[in-house]
C-alpha cells in the first residue's frame, strides 16, 4: 500500500473514535500523520499499571482489557475495549501515573499522541474538548454505578448485573443477545470481585431459569427482559 493510501486508511479509521467522529476530513488527515503507529499482539502489556507515561491511544483494530492487578497478582478487571475507542486520556490530562493497565486481548492496531500533542488538539478542536468530556462524565457515572452494586448487591446479583451490561454491549437482537466469545468465569469474577465458582454456580443457575445458554465458546443471553427484571429487582428499581 502507498504512504497517501495509507494515510488515508489510517484517517477513515480513526473517524471511528467517538471523540474524533464530527473532525473533517482534512483534520483527521494531520491527525492520523501526526500519530505514530504501533502494532501489539495479543496478550502483550500496551500500558503498565501506574507507569509515568502520558501518550494518548487511539485503538483502530482489536480489543484490550482494562485491568490493575494486586501486589498478590490477582487481576482486576475493569472492562474491555474494542476499537475503535480510546485509552490513556486520564494521564495524559492531568500528567499522572497510569491508572490502570491496558493489556491485547487480540492483535490490535493504535494510533499514540503524547500529552502536549493531545492538549493541543483539545485547544484545536472544541468538538474533540466536548466529547471528551462527556465520555468521562459517562465513566465516571459508570464507575459510581459499581461502587454502589459492590456496596449494596449480594454476589449472586452483582454477576447478573454484569451479564446485562455485558448483553447490552453486546446489542439486544429479538429479546437476546450474544457474548462471542464469551467471557471467561476468571474474567466476569474479577470484574464482580468475586470467584469464579460462584459464577459458574450462577451461570448453571440461571441457565436452569432459561435465561441463559451456553454452546461452545459462546454464552446468549436468551431471556434479556427476564434478566433486566432479576437486576432492577435487586437494585430496588
Amino acid at each position: 500500500m502507498s504512504v497517501s493510501k495509507l494515510q488515508s486508511a489510517r484517517a477513515q479509521s480513526l473517524k471511528g473514535v467517538a471523540i474524533l467522529g464530527d473532525l473533517p476530513s482534512p483534520a483527521l488527515n494531520r491527525l492520523a500523520a501526526a500519530c505514530r503507529w504501533s502494532k501489539h499482539a495479543s496478550g502483550q502489556h500496551i500500558v503498565s499499571y501506574l507507569a509515568p507515561s502520558t501518550n494518548v491511544y487511539f485503538l483502530v483494530s482489536g480489543r484490550v482489557r482494562v485491568v490493575i492487578y494486586s501486589f498478590e497478582g490477582k487481576p482486576v478487571h475493569f472492562t474491555i475495549l474494542e476499537a475503535p475507542a480510546m485509552f490513556g486520556e486520564i494521564a495524559a490530562i492531568d500528567r499522572g501515573p497510569r491508572s490502570a493497565a491496558i493489556e491485547a486481548i487480540e492483535d490490535c492496531t493504535v494510533g499514540l499522541l503524547s500529552a502536549d500533542q493531545f492538549e493541543r488538539l483539545l485547544r484545536r478542536e472544541p468538538s474533540v474538548a466536548m466529547a471528551t468530556f462527556r465520555q468521562l462524565t459517562a465513566e465516571v457515572r459508570r464507575l459510581s454505578e459499581r461502587v454502589l452494586d459492590y456496596s449494596t448487591l449480594a454476589v449472586r446479583n452483582r454477576i447478573r448485573g454484569e451479564l446485562l451490561r455485558l448483553a447490552i454491549a453486546a446489542g439486544e437482537r429479538d429479546g437476546a443477545a450474544l457474548l462471542s466469545p464469551a467471557p471467561s468465569l476468571l474474567d466476569i469474577a474479577s470484574r464482580v470481585t468475586t470467584h469464579r465458582e460462584a459464577v459458574s454456580r450462577e451461570l448453571s443457575r440461571l441457565t436452569a431459569l432459561g435465561i441463559v445458554k451456553r454452546k461452545g465458546g459462546d454464552l446468549r443471553i436468551i431471556d434479556m427482559a427476564r434478566l433486566t427484571w432479576l437486576v432492577r429487582e435487586a437494585k430496588g428499581e
